[in-house]
Formats: structure tokens, sequence, C-alpha cells
């Protein structure tokens, strides 16, 4: 009997240890000094922490401890670089709020449902550069928003700043009527009518998660949010 008591305490023993080290790596993956000072000046219930290289959405609750995380999809910008000017295909990277949410759940007499439904209708090409993933020929078609879009205060003032830095180095583009772009916005968390499409580079710079796991955020969010972005 006692043997089979010290045999159960090793096994718990050793499944602590493997949980301990686990905590461990998984903290090590996340900027401790960004988590502090979201925590310390906003005090959210909860946040979102995007890590683009892993493709992946972080729910984050009050102490900074990661509660849900789900696979996503990023712009298509190479090197996973963040987004610079207007239609450059990459996602921000920076500290953001919820600046709204649009949701096929709210009322169907609510500007949030109208406009989301609306958003829905339009119809992407693949001519213009919204294709399904692995097939560049075919068009994305409509409803790519899917039931919900949080939309980011995309630019921030740092953007705002790198971006007038860049352009009086003259390290952007500029368009064919020899003006610089601007830095564009829209950006936001959003659904998909590509499955598929998940843990890959493919969007215009928004983040796409499956429609099921979208509405998720529901509980979490709130206009106001922090939304932490890094590549």
């Amino acid at each position: 009997m006692n043997k089979i008591l010290v045999f159960i305490a090793i096994i718990l023993a050793v499944i602590l240890i493997i949980i301990k080290n686990t905590n461990i790596h998984e903290k090590s993956k996340f900027n401790s000094k960004m988590i502090k000072k979201i925590l310390k000046k906003y005090k959210p219930s909860y946040f979102i922490y995007v890590k683009k290289k892993d493709y992946r959405l972080y729910i984050m609750d009050h102490i900074g401890r990661v509660v849900r995380s789900f696979d996503i999809a990023i712009g298509r910008k190479k090197d996973f670089a963040r987004k610079i000017y207007k239609n450059d295909n990459g996602t921000p990277e920076g500290l953001y709020r919820v600046k709204e949410i649009l949701s096929l759940a709210a009322g169907t007499n609510t500007y949030s449902y109208k406009r989301l439904k609306s958003m829905n209708t339009v119809y992407f090409k693949a001519s213009e550069g919204h294709y399904l993933w692995g097939n560049p020929h075919k068009d994305a078609g409509q409803k790519a928003y899917g039931p919900r879009f949080f939309r980011l205060n995309y630019p921030n003032r740092q953007d705002i700043k790198d971006h007038h830095a860049l352009v009086k180095k003259g390290r952007i583009p500029k368009n064919e009527n020899g003006t610089f772009p601007g830095l564009g916005g829209g950006i936001g968390i959003h659904g998909t009518n590509d499955p598929p499409s998940i843990r890959h580079m493919i969007s215009s710079g928004c983040i796409r998660m499956l429609n099921s796991e979208l509405v998720l955020l529901d509980d979490y969010l709130k206009v106001g949010s922090p939304v932490y972005i890094e590549k």
C-alpha cells in the first residue's frame, strides 16, 4: 500500500514539474514589459495579444494569464513586415484598442448589424489581389468578414510618427501621381469565408479567424479593449 502511495506521489510531482515548466515556456513567449504596461495603464478584464509569426491570437486576463488562444491569418506582406502605408498588405504592429464592434448578432435594425451585413455584400476579386488560399485565380467573393468585425484604432500615434519619418526620408514608394500614400485604415479582427487560409499570410492587413472561433471573442472584448500585435 505504501509503495502505491509513493508511486502516486512521484507521478503527481512529475506532473506538477511538467505543468510548471510548460507555464514558464509559455510566459517566455511574450513581452512581459508590454503586458505589465497594458495591465497598469488600462486595467482590462481581458486583452488580446497577437504573435504574427506564430499565427496565433491569445486572450489574456487581468493578471496577464493566457485563458484562450486561436489560430489566425495575417497580412501577406513579405517577412511578416508591419503595415507602413495604405495597400502595402501588412498587418500593423504595436498597441491598439478596439475602436468599434460590428456584429451580425446585434439587432437587425442596429447600425452594427446593418454595417457588417453591407460589408459582407462586397465582392472581392482575384484580379484585385483578393483570392482564396491556394488559388490566386479564384475570387474571394462575398461574406469575407464573417459574423463580427472588431475594428482597431489603426493608425495610432506611433504609426503616424513612423510614417511621417519614412516619407521624409523617401523610403515609401510614391503613387503614380508622385505623391506618397497615406497610412490607410480599416484594420480589424474579423472572420473569413476561406477557412483554409487560416495560419497563412493572405489578408490585406487584417487579422482573420475562423467564424466559429471569432464569435467567442464576444465574451472577452468590448470597445476600448487593448490589442497588442507583435511580429
